[in-house]
């Protein structure tokens, strides 16, 4: 800066002297008193001095308000560039938080998933016990049912047939009542769980059958039942 407010005195000096060599004499009478070259060269270095220091004025003026300009820029560019690394901070910021919400959801829709299929095989394993145990009670029951039916058939065969050979055994003649009665080993095969009640007149044991019938067993090995009024008080 020195150097340039050097240079423009310089020329300032040399301009004011070219000047004041071309200016014509003034006329006789009216001439001003001369100014030595002493006064001549103060006044110009003066003048140039002023000028200079008015320029030095504007040019740091100039330089101020180009520097506060710059600044300004720097500033105005600055805030642009914090604001949108800001902008980019918050995108990045809501994205992650919208990454993590839809994770968070994505977890508790797969748990909520996972624990509505738990619950319906619950529901269908409790079913399948449930229908499981009703056709176990529904199969026993027709067992039972079957058993019993079993049971009564073959209990209305064997009735059926007891039957059969006291009506074979009663249809014997008046005269095989005097026939003896079967040895013991033929009585007690042919009496079974019968009891024997006392003996008749001809002395042949009377068994009590199941239906309060009562017989002796004769020589061929039959029941015979005997009429009510021939039947042993007991």
């Amino acid at each position: 800066m020195k150097k340039m407010f050097a240079m423009a005195l310089l020329a300032v000096s040399v301009a004011f002297s070219s000047v004041y060599a071309q200016t014509p004499a003034p006329a006789a009478g009216t001439e001003k008193p001369k100014k030595t070259k002493k006064t001549t060269d103060t006044d110009a270095a003066a003048k140039a001095e002023k000028k200079a220091a008015k320029e030095k004025a504007k040019a740091e003026k100039d330089a101020a308000a180009s520097d506060a300009e710059k600044a300004a820029k720097a500033k105005e560019k600055a805030d642009k560039k914090a604001a949108k690394e800001k902008a980019k901070a918050d995108k990045d910021a809501a994205a992650t938080e919208a990454e993590k919400a839809a994770k968070a959801k994505e977890k508790a829709d797969k748990k909520a998933a996972k624990e509505a299929a738990k619950a319906d095989k619950a529901a269908a394993d409790a079913k399948a016990a449930t229908d499981a145990e009703k056709e176990a009670k529904a199969k026993a029951k027709a067992d039972k049912k079957a058993a019993k039916a079993e049971k009564d058939a073959a209990d209305a065969k064997a009735t059926a047939a007891k039957d059969k050979a006291e009506k074979k055994a009663a249809r014997v003649s008046k005269a095989d009542d005097t026939s003896p009665e079967a040895d013991a080993g033929t009585r007690k095969k042919v009496a079974g769980e019968d009891k024997v009640i006392g003996k008749d007149g001809k002395g042949r044991s009377i068994y009590l059958g199941p239906r309060g019938g009562q017989y002796y067993i004769n020589s061929n090995g039959n029941k015979t039942y005997l009429d009510a009024d021939a039947k042993l008080k007991i």
